[in-house]
């Protein structure tokens, strides 16, 4: 029997790691092109890309470690089921449940993996890539700016130039600011970033015409005149605060939602590795002689929808009469509960 159960996870540990980079591609994809982006078309080098698509990947794992424990699982399971070696297991004693011990075990080790993967490295990796991503908007500042053309990467403001005397001195400036409605025009004029990820301008000879309710517009004419601004570039997005906090971190500030939702996560996700991997089981039991092909289909559909459940959950956190890190938790309750139908039917 024991050599069955070696067999059973010789099988199915192949799987569970392709899993993780299948998965863990699909993550990465949209990163990768906005990162490829910055390469191409803004100069950033690609060391620190490299380096921020590693510091990404325990977040990533942390996700995708689950997803793997059912695609595994459930592909192992159909294909001695289409091969019929679970009927030649089953003819020398091993029935579903002792099938189920080495699961159990190779679960519990995921699990705990998956554990030290949310609750200490994928805060450090985080913090990392977040470094690492303002990094990113300090190297392309404000020197991706061309003459003639609109500058869009700082929040609510439209910024043109005439010209461009070198990456920090510019002439004929107009900003238009969407939020406040005012516009700024200025003969001169120097554009360059701080370290607070923000670009601090400093015009000479112009005016700021703003509009009222009223529709009265007001010009003041300035000699000189500063402005701090925020920068903001769609990869830096990539990163919030709860991930880059430690456990300690999140719950001391649980009243946040967002903050009390991620730590339900960090609890639910570990957990949800184990009843993944039993789930796979109980499918390619129950699934027999469907093969490899329908295993993928079946597991990759339960996958989105679990993610699709915990990304809506992650989205109302707070906003539902729910409390948020239970919320986190309710898409492994449902995975539960379909798993117990599915063993129901299997064993």
């Amino acid at each position: 029997m024991k050599l069955v159960q070696k067999y059973l996870i010789k099988e199915i540990f192949p799987y569970f790691i392709l899993g993780n980079f299948f998965f863990m591609l699909l993550l990465l994809i949209e990163k990768l092109v906005s990162l490829a982006d910055l390469f191409f078309t803004k100069n950033v080098p690609i060391i620190l890309l490299i380096e921020t698509i590693i510091y990404l990947l325990p977040s990533i794992f942390f996700i995708t470690i689950p997803l793997a424990g059912l695609l595994s699982t459930l592909i192992c399971f159909s294909r001695l089921s289409a091969d019929s070696e679970l009927i030649a297991m089953k003819s020398i004693g091993a029935d579903n449940k002792s099938l189920m011990k080495p699961l159990i075990y190779f679960g519990v080790f995921v699990a705990i993996v998956n554990g030290l993967m949310g609750g200490y490295l994928l805060e450090k990796g985080s913090t990392l890539a977040f470094n690492n991503l303002n990094q990113i908007v300090k190297n392309i500042s404000i020197n991706d700016l061309k003459p003639n053309e609109m500058y869009t990467d700082i929040p609510n403001i439209i910024l043109t130039v005439k010209k461009k005397n070198s990456n920090t001195d510019f002439e004929n400036i107009t900003i238009i600011h969407k939020v406040e409605g005012f516009i700024i025009n200025a003969s001169k004029g120097s554009i360059q970033p701080t370290d607070t990820s923000s670009i601090e301008m400093i015009f000479q000879q112009g005016k700021v015409t703003v509009g009222d309710i009223t529709k009265n517009i007001t010009t003041i004419q300035f000699d000189n005149m500063s402005l701090n601004l925020p920068l903001n570039v769609n990869i830096a997005q990539a990163i919030n605060s709860p991930l880059t906090m430690s456990l300690t971190q999140l719950i001391d500030n649980i009243d946040n939602p967002k903050v009390a939702f991620e730590l339900g996560k960090r609890i639910s996700t570990p957990i949800s590795a184990i009843v993944m991997i039993l789930f796979g089981f109980s499918l390619g039991v129950f699934l027999s002689r469907s093969g490899k092909s329908f295993g993928i289909i079946v597991a990759i559909g339960i996958s989105a929808i679990y993610n699709v459940l915990m990304l809506y959950f992650e989205n109302n956190a707070g906003k539902l009469a729910i409390n948020p890190t239970l919320q986190a938790c309710i898409p492994l309750f449902i995975l539960i509960f379909m798993l117990i139908i599915s063993l129901n039917r299997s064993l």
